[in-house]
C-alpha cells in the first residue's frame, strides 16, 4: 500500500505508517556517506560511523531498493531525507527482505558489525555536537550567541507557535541582538498562515537590514516550511543559507485524510495545488549554498550556521 501511494508522486500523498518501535540509530546523507547522527546508549559508539551495508546489500543497492517506497515528484534532496526515514523502520527491511546486521565503519576505519533490533529508547547526540543539534525533541527554541551578538531560533514544528513566538519577541525586546537566524532545517511543515503571523509578521517589524537576517534551509525544510522559507526571501531582508529546500515549490500539499475500512491505516492525500515557484522548478534554493561533509559532523561543526554567524 505505501509503495501504491507512494507512485502518486508528491510527498503530501502517503500511507501512515502504525507507530512501532524502531532501530536505535538515526542516519543523515553527507555526501556520499550515510553516517549516524543520533543513537540509543547502548549503540552511542556509532554516532560518526558511516553505514556500508545492511545485510548483504550495499548502502548504495539499499537505498535503490527504498526508492519504490518514496515519491519520485518531489526532488533529490527529500528522497534522502525520506529515505532515512525509512531505514529505521524494521518493517521496511523484512519486506525488502533484508536481515538487520549493519555493517559500519567508525572514525579509525575500524569495522563494527552490529545486529540492531527495535527499541523505545530515547536517542542521544554526540557530546561535541553542534547547537543546532541540540534539545531535538522541542519544537521550538531560542539562545543567544554572545560572542557574535546573535540569537538563534531552532525551528522544528509550528505547534505551539504563538507562545514560542511570543516568547521569542519579548526576549528580544528585553536583549536586541546583531542578527537573528531561524533555522528551518529540520522543519517538516505545519500551517504557513501561522508561520506568516507569529513570525514574518513580527520579523518585519524589527526593521532588520541585509546581513542581519539568516534563514537556514536544508532537504528537510518541506511544505509550509518552505512556504515560509520563500516568504522571507520575498518580504524581508533574509538571506537563505544551507542546501536546496526538499520539496517543489510549484506541487500539491495539505494533507486530506481518510480511513481504509478494512486495515484501518491512514492515509493522506494532496487536496491543493499551489504555485509558489515556477512549475518546471526542482526546488527553492537558496542564496548561498552550504553542504555539510562526514567530516564537519564527525568534528562537531555546523559550516551552514557558522557561515550564518560570521557572514
Amino acid at each position: 500500500m505505501r509503495g501504491i501511494a507512494a507512485g502518486i508522486g508528491d510527498g503530501h500523498t502517503f500511507v501512515a505508517a502504525p507507530p512501532r518501535p524502531r532501530f536505535p540509530v538515526e542516519f543523515c546523507w553527507f555526501g556520499d556517506d550515510l553516517t549516524v547522527v543520533r543513537a540509543a546508549a547502548a549503540e552511542r559508539k556509532l554516532i560518526g560511523a558511516r553505514l556500508l551495508a545492511i545485510g548483504e546489500q550495499p548502502v548504495a543497492v539499499v537505498q535503490s531498493r527504498l526508492n519504490w517506497l518514496i515519491p519520485q515528484g518531489e526532488n533529490d534532496g527529500y528522497v534522502l531525507a525520506r529515505s532515512v526515514e525509512l531505514l529505521r523502520e524494521p518493517e521496511v527491511l523484512t519486506a525488502l527482505g533484508i536481515e538487520p546486521v549493519f555493517r559500519f565503519l567508525d572514525a579509525a576505519e575500524t569495522e563494527i558489525v552490529v545486529t540492531l533490533g527495535p527499541g523505545e529508547e530515547p536517542l542521544l547526540i554526540a557530546e561535541h555536537a553542534p547547537l543546532s543539534m541540540h534539545r531535538m525533541d522541542e519544537p521550538f527554541w531560542f539562545s543567544h550567541v554572545a560572542e557574535h551578538d546573535a540569537v538563534y531560533v531552532q525551528f522544528r514544528s509550528y505547534g505551539g507557535l504563538e507562545a514560542n513566538a511570543i516568547r521569542l519577541f519579548e526576549a528580544l525586546r528585553q536583549r536586541p541582538a546583531r542578527r537573528l537566524i531561524i533555522d528551518l532545517r529540520q522543519n517538516g511543515g505545519g500551517n504557513f498562515l501561522a508561520g506568516r503571523q507569529w513570525l514574518l509578521v513580527p520579523i518585519e517589524l524589527l526593521g532588520l537590514v541585509a546581513g542581519q537576517l539568516f534563514v537556514l534551509v536544508g532537504r528537510r525544510t518541506f511544505s509550509a516550511s518552505m512556504v515560509n522559507a520563500i516568504d522571507f526571501r520575498r518580504e524581508t531582508e533574509a538571506i537563505l543559507v544551507g542546501e536546496p529546500i526538499g520539496a517543489r515549490p510549484y506541487g500539491y500539499q495539505e494533507n486530506g485524510w481518510f480511513t481504509l475500512p478494512g486495515s484501518g491505516l491512514q492515509v493522506s492525500a494532496a487536496t491543493r495545488l499551489y504555485r509558489f515557484g515556477s512549475e518546471g522548478a526542482d526546488s527553492f534554493h537558496p542564496d548561498q549554498r552550504i553542504d555539510t561533509s562526514h567530516a564537519d559532523f564527525v568534528a562537531g561543526r555546523d559550516p551552514v550556521l557558522e557561515w550564518a554567524l560570521g557572514a
